[in-house]
């Protein structure tokens, strides 16, 4: 009996150790594998999910404003020179420590043009950083840069140990090492990605001792896994799925207006596209309101302009752009279109983009216009549209996760940007002057004049028709309290997490 009881005390006990320790795991269900965590060589979202608790940035973005991180206080010196100081007795995962000259290799890296970094365009108006002491640094920009306190949030710009930077090379994004409050442990591609709680985090304990990403691509089985318990967070809602999920009591749903902007882009450049009455046309002929009210089911607002208004910057009282067929017949007539006339769309593969295709391609043969679709992997599509000769239509859509309308408006809109991120291949001299006066300008009432200037000629010239604002999403389990959503989940914080 003594045996029985010894035996039974000892299985409970390894019952509830094991309970334990996987109770102080979170998983997070993503629906794509990154393609690297390498910060400063990705400009993928599902990247920068995983890095940013990785690494840190200098800055970061709250609701109420640019906070510090691994800076901790900054002045700007001159017109084009900001000065830093740095955090002190802080520590990389591989126990180098973290300095001024962590900072400037890690800028530089992003920059030099042999990186072929796609994101270095956040800092390549950087000319020169240099190093004041261990713990301060300077930076100084070609010309007069006003956004730059922003860019110095976006996660491209997170900080990476030198040494192991150097000692892994091409490697490193596979053997990721910053200052975050979780570090890289082991990567199974395309099945999961798991970090461990660093211990000597310069924010505090962390509480979560391990932080798995499982790789699902099918949300309905990110919803059964979340449902069952073996997932404790998904990084979207999908609209179908949102009343279910938010009458689960073990579940919580959370939405709020974000930092990106859906859109249909037009080729300024070549197809029947090229004429602004066709892009007028074609704009009135799209229903905004029921692709929001049906297709998206309320985890969405229409669109009033390239940016929502949580973004510094945003247009206002812009043309609505009324949905109305006859007027939109009646432009594509006096553009001499007539019909039955082809027209080529194009967008990378997600169920949200499928159905906003099929939705347009239904408008359009409304007003005469027969619409040949083609989704790609998105590697594909970006290869795509930033030929001259790409489709007259593209659906995509745009993170300002700056939260500063330079970030969108100047990749989008410039003609510097052609063809990388300026797809509609839109070249207006007054738009370039505009926003390139913005960026100068020090005086922030005047930014807010010159972007409304700007958006006021792009809404006249149309080269994309923003269709709607998604909200960020996520649910959960109850269990996990403590997590911070900031406008992405690109941006999800777990420093300071807990489990119940």
């Amino acid at each position: 009996m003594q045996t029985l009881k010894t035996l039974t005390l000892l299985l409970l006990t390894a019952t509830l150790a094991t309970a334990n320790a996987q109770g102080n795991t979170v998983t997070v269900a993503t629906a794509n594998d990154a393609p690297t965590l390498d910060p400063n060589l990705t400009f993928s979202g599902n990247a920068f999910g995983i890095t940013n608790q990785i690494y840190d940035s200098l800055l970061y973005r709250d609701d109420d404003g640019i906070k510090p991180r691994l800076a901790t206080s900054w002045k700007r010196v001159t017109p084009t020179t900001w000065r830093f100081e740095l955090r002190k007795n802080v520590k990389f995962h591989d126990g180098t420590p973290f300095n001024a000259a962590a900072v400037k290799f890690s800028f530089e890296r992003l920059i030099d043009p042999a990186s072929k970094a796609p994101g270095a365009y956040v800092l390549n108006i950087i000319k020169t950083i240099k190093i004041i002491d261990t713990d301060t640094i300077e930076i100084t920009t070609s010309e007069p840069f006003a956004p730059l306190l922003a860019h110095l949030t976006h996660p491209v710009t997170a900080i990476v140990s030198p040494t192991s930077a150097r000692k892994f090379g091409k490697d490193f994004g596979r053997n990721p090492v910053g200052t975050g409050p979780f570090e890289f442990d082991r990567w199974n591609t395309g099945n999961q990605i798991q970090l461990n709680s660093n211990k000597a985090y310069w924010g505090g304990k962390v509480q979560i001792d391990k932080l798995v990403f499982r790789i699902i691509p099918d949300i309905a089985t990110q919803i059964v896994e979340l449902r069952t318990g073996r997932v404790d967070l998904i990084t979207s809602v999908p609209p179908e799925s949102l009343n279910d999920l938010e009458n689960n009591p073990k579940l919580a749903v959370y939405k709020k207006l974000g930092w990106g902007s859906t859109f249909l882009g037009f080729n300024t450049q070549s197809g029947i596209t090229k004429n602004v009455k066709v892009r007028r046309a074609i704009a009135q002929a799209i229903d905004r309101d029921s692709i929001v009210k049906i297709l998206r089911q309320g985890l969405a607002v229409k669109a009033t302009a390239p940016v929502p208004p949580t973004v510094y910057g945003a247009g206002k009282n812009l043309n609505p752009r009324p949905y109305n067929v006859e007027a939109a017949r009646k432009l594509l007539r006096e553009a001499g279109v007539k019909d039955g006339t082809k027209i080529s769309l194009v967008t990378y593969e997600s169920a949200e983009n499928r159905q906003l295709a099929e939705a347009i391609q239904f408008s359009l043969s409304q007003i005469g216009l027969t619409t040949s679709v083609q989704i790609l992997d998105y590697s594909a599509y970006t290869t795509a549209v930033q030929k001259p000769n790409h489709a007259e239509l593209f659906i995509s859509g745009w993170g300002t996760v700056t939260l500063d309308a330079d970030y969108a408006l100047y990749a989008l809109f410039h003609s510097r940007e052609i063809p990388v991120n300026n797809n509609a291949l839109y070249r207006n001299v007054k738009v370039d002057k505009l926003l390139l006066d913005a960026r100068r300008s020090n005086n922030q009432a005047d930014r807010l004049k010159l972007y409304q200037s700007a958006q006021e000629q792009i809404d006249q010239d149309l080269p994309l028709l923003a269709l709607y604002y998604p909200l960020s999403s996520y649910a959960k389990s109850t269990r996990l309290q403590g997590e911070v959503w900031r406008y992405s989940w690109i941006n999800l914080d777990l420093s300071n997490a807990t489990l119940k």
